[in-house]
């Protein structure tokens, strides 16, 4: 006949599982909470004889330019396309 597991130190069986589920809990929250990056946009200086065209046409990785503009001008908070030097416009 085999003999039972008779659990010997109860206190520090329940101090073990209070402590895993402590850092499971922890490790479940950090990731959710460190999961989020927030975008970064390169900054560029309006020269001269610029025009928000010709940044975007230099700039376009890949895509239609015009949804590339749309982006830059809603990142900007442009109601229209007229840019002018010395601005600082950001680029995603």
């Amino acid at each position: 006949m085999k003999k039972r597991y008779v659990l010997k130190n109860k206190l520090r069986f329940g101090l073990f599982v209070v402590t895993a589920i402590f850092i499971g809990i922890v490790l479940f929250c950090g990731i959710n909470t460190y999961s989020y990056k927030e975008k970064e946009y390169e900054t560029l200086i309006v020269l001269p004889g610029d025009t928000l065209w010709e940044i975007a046409k230099e700039n376009n990785k890949s895509g239609d330019i015009r949804r590339y503009i749309y982006e830059i001008k809603k990142i900007n908070h442009l109601e229209d396309s007229i840019i002018y030097p010395g601005m600082n416009i950001k680029l995603p």
